[in-house]
């Protein structure tokens, strides 16, 4: 049994005690259950427990967000070297025809469904248009 187990919130019913914040840094970077539990020094039953609280489940899908949102920058900052290798690679004579073929597949997919994002994006627009235009009249 954790020496946290039985341990109320310190301030208020949904602020999360050390314990409880060092376990949700510890879900992000374990791959388990378990390893997180061990990780943040408190026992799995009683992580198991605290996922169950209304108040540290929203506390840790926040984190998760955040990470996640922190990720898809990452991979944006990215993107323009993804291509540029792709492309090294769809033009490289010395490459396999397999990666050449792979690469420019690839091109031309995330060609593709920009331009369906570009196209749904600009619907999106013309619909909010249509919706006020129709509310203010």
């Amino acid at each position: 049994m954790s020496k946290y187990a039985d341990r109320p919130p310190r301030h208020s019913e949904t602020s999360l005690t050390t314990p409880q914040q060092q376990a949700i840094l510890a879900l992000l970077r374990e791959p388990s259950v378990a390893a997180a539990a061990a990780s943040a020094g408190v026992g799995e039953r009683t992580l198991h427990r605290w996922m169950r609280l209304d108040h540290f489940d929203e506390a840790y899908r926040l984190a998760r967000r955040e990470a996640f949102v922190q990720a898809i920058g990452l991979t944006q900052r990215s993107s323009a070297a993804a291509v540029a290798t792709l492309l090294r690679i769809m033009h490289d004579p010395k490459a396999t025809w397999s990666a050449r073929v792979a690469a420019a597949t690839n091109v031309l997919k995330f060609a593709r469904e920009s331009i369906e994002l570009d196209d749904l994006a600009q619907r999106v627009v013309k619909l909010e248009r249509a919706m006020t235009e129709e509310a203010q009249a």
